[in-house]
């Protein structure tokens, strides 16, 4: 199948090698505490979640787009965050908190549409 015909859920089917990226120190310990909880949960797990700690989880998901560049993954999380706001657009607020204010929240995103369009 080509990769512009995969849908968002057959994309979030995919099972990401966390525990991996952990070993190879791509991520953290507490990251993979997050994903564990996060993913493959369905939106009634998810939503509390976010509630509660929701910048951590849009953390998480920016160093990985910063730090893995394999692509089913990338895919993954980017499907991830698509769900996310699919299922409440207010949680868009999540990217712009506090505690995120020393980051460039757009770069992860800018430098994927960057490959895609050297890619295509």
């Amino acid at each position: 199948m080509d990769r512009a015909e995969l849908t968002t859920e057959q994309v979030l089917k995919r099972d990401i090698p966390w525990e991996t990226y952990m070993s190879t120190k791509l991520i953290t310990s507490t990251c993979l505490q997050l994903l564990r909880r996060y993913d493959h949960k369905p939106e009634s797990q998810r939503g509390p979640l976010l509630d509660e700690d929701g910048p951590s989880y849009v953390r998480v998901f920016l160093n990985i787009l910063r730090s893995i560049s394999k692509e089913e993954t990338v895919e993954y999380v980017l499907a991830l965050i698509d769900e996310m706001l699919a299922a409440n657009p207010k949680r868009a607020a999540l990217f712009y908190d506090n505690s995120l204010s020393g980051e460039d929240i757009y770069d992860p995103f800018l430098r994927q549409v960057l490959i895609d369009l050297i890619l295509f």
